[in-house]
């Protein structure tokens, strides 16, 4: 009797497992196909970069306007600078950068298969108020990448990037205006 208890604890607990696996893949599926599915979204934001070779954060504004042919991300202040992102190239900027192309890619193509091949994609909350934990598979990701952290509702609100030498990126968009 206790060999029935015990298989069917483990039965259980298995088929909760696999339930709340299926039910986060679903989470993570909708979330990025929600992001997809907007032609143009226009938006203000604040970035905050944090330096070990610094004392202060250097913090930067602007706009940025991600649509599916890629994304155009100009800070107005404290410096002029536009960056482009095509869909199907990214700027020649060094490996973070050429990541975070492939990861904006993906995003603008809601293409949660290409992100899982080189992230461990970890959702959280539900599609109101949801997070995407991107947690790098290889070790030669892991060499300039500790972790990617979206995070948002009806639109990617945040963006949170550790590097792995400990400098960290933190975004934070507002103001959205959607153009169908």
């Amino acid at each position: 009797m206790n060999n029935f208890v015990l298989s069917t604890k483990y039965l259980l607990a298995g088929l909760l497992f696999l339930s709340a696996s299926a039910w986060a893949d679903d989470l993570a599926d909708r979330i990025v196909a929600r992001l997809a599915s907007y032609p143009v979204v226009r938006a203000q934001f604040v970035q905050q970069r944090t330096m070990a070779s610094l004392t202060k954060p250097v913090i930067s504004s602007g706009r940025l306007v991600f649509s599916r042919e890629g994304l155009i991300w100009q800070v107005e202040a404290p410096v002029k600078l536009s960056l482009v992102y095509s869909a199907s190239a990214s700027p020649q900027s060094g490996a973070v950068q050429a990541e975070m192309g492939r990861l904006i890619r993906a995003l603008i193509a809601g293409d949660l298969r290409e992100l899982r091949t080189t992230f461990d994609v970890v959702p959280r909350g539900d599609l109101e108020r949801w997070t995407l934990e991107l947690r790098p598979k290889t070790a030669e990701v892991s060499q300039y990448l500790r972790g990617i952290a979206l995070a948002g509702g009806e639109h990617l609100e945040a963006i949170d990037i550790l590097e792995a030498s400990g400098d960290r990126l933190k975004v934070r968009m507002k103001n959205f205006d959607v153009t169908p």
